[in-house]
């Protein structure tokens, strides 16, 4: 049974420039909560760094006070390059990324344009659960075939998914990395499976993006989404769209439309164009005509000052300084009563494990807080780990800021 990736697979067996190794312990200051708290759940919400809060600042200092005194319009001075910043995290062409309002929507936008009628549609049960309830509604109101291939022993058989594909699959839809263990899917055998049926792959890559290494052409990834607010270090409110250009208007049609008429007649304009009608329509060309509305821009302009903080850091240096981390946390918690259920090579950010008891764990977390031990929130969507998820999970995600005395941390915590 295929239960992981390699890092080779993972990397689509392309050479990817890495930045220089960073001093991870000096950066840790650049995320006040790590601080502050212990933090697990960059899988949830990444902490927002100085430099993304300051992206933000700068961003309503000058709608607040209009130019002076080096505060600049984002509008003209960086948001055209938050396209071109995300494309080359993915290895991409920034004419097939679009914005979109978050990784779910931007999934629904791509398969609301694909004609699926007589088709079916492959997933399985470790994509995102609202991918799934999007799928499930699909067949219970428009009869679309959907077959969830079922997870064994918390993987993804490759050959499982081979036998739910057919001739009639047009989309195969995963998440490239499962928010439930970190299951990381191996995108290029699924390409290639989705293609020798004449079908596409979608890829919901949010909870590896900016995390782990990504190569949408190595790994034949044809469509794919993803937000902000996790592994880019940014904040809610809007995301990207990738889709390969040429199946841009062609197997996926926009289904929003935008765009400005010309007015074609006196008083618009003192010379209109003959023969030319009263209004001259200026729809949007390429991944443009996928783009619905106006987008959140301060959260581009945080995300802005992530993108160039990523870049600086290498994605590649920032996996190693992870794996350093969940290799720690796959080795030790199994004394202590864990179960895990990642595996052990897994090319992700997170780990996930089964514990005997989840609220005498809650409890442990508590009593160090109020001893003094450890400051761990377990209460609401921005907590700091993740604790009793689907009953009996604790889920730890790590990133930039994590270090090792926080592993210690959380070990005395739950020993």
């Amino acid at each position: 049974m295929e239960t992981s990736i390699s890092r080779r697979h993972l990397l689509g067996g392309v050479a990817m420039a890495a930045a220089a190794a960073p001093d991870f312990a000096n950066l840790r200051k650049d995320f006040p909560r790590a601080l502050n708290e212990t933090y697990f759940n960059s899988a949830a919400q990444h902490p927002l760094g100085n430099h993304t809060v300051r992206g933000m600042q700068k961003y309503i200092e000058f709608l607040h006070l209009g130019p002076g005194q080096g505060r600049q319009d984002f509008w003209e001075h960086g948001f055209a390059q938050v396209k071109p910043m995300f494309a080359r995290l993915i290895n991409a062409k920034p004419s097939e990324v679009a914005l979109c309002p978050s990784t779910t929507i931007g999934e629904n936008i791509l398969l609301n344009g694909m004609d699926l009628r007589g088709g079916n549609v492959v997933t399985n049960d470790l994509h995102y659960t609202a991918s799934l309830a999007n799928y499930l509604t699909r067949q219970k109101e428009h009869g679309l075939d959907v077959r969830i291939v079922k997870s064994r022993d918390w993987a993804i058989d490759l050959k499982d998914m081979e036998r739910a594909v057919d001739r009639k699959t047009k989309l195969i839809a995963v998440s490239w990395v499962s928010s439930v263990n970190g299951h990381v899917e191996n995108l290029k055998a699924l390409s290639d499976l989705a293609h020798s049926h004449g079908g596409y792959l979608f890829a919901d890559i949010i909870q590896g993006c900016g995390a782990s290494p990504l190569d949408v052409k190595a790994m034949g990834i044809d469509m794919a989404s993803c937000a902000m607010y996790k592994w880019l270090q940014g904040e809610h409110g809007f995301g990207f769209l990738y889709l390969r250009e040429d199946l841009a208007g062609k197997a996926v049609k926009p289904t929003q439309f935008t765009g400005h008429p010309d007015y074609n007649y006196s008083p618009w304009t003192s010379t209109p164009k003959p023969g030319a009608g009263p209004w001259i329509h200026r729809a949007p060309n390429g991944l443009a005509a996928f783009e619905p509305g106006t987008p959140s821009v301060i959260t581009y302009a945080a995300q802005y000052e992530s993108f160039q903080y990523i870049e600086k850091l290498g994605v590649a240096n920032i996996r190693a300084h992870a794996r350093t981390l969940t290799d720690r946390l796959q080795k030790e918690l199994p004394a202590l009563g864990f179960t895990p259920i990642t595996p052990r090579d897994s090319e992700s950010s997170i780990v996930t494990f089964l514990c005997r008891d989840a609220e005498a764990v809650r409890q442990k977390i508590r009593r160090a807080a109020e001893t003094g031990k450890a400051r761990i929130s377990i209460t609401g969507p921005n907590s700091a780990l993740t604790v009793g998820r689907f009953g009996n999970h604790i889920r730890f995600s790590v990133s930039v800021f994590n270090n090792q005395d926080d592993i210690t941390r959380v070990l005395e915590v739950l020993s």
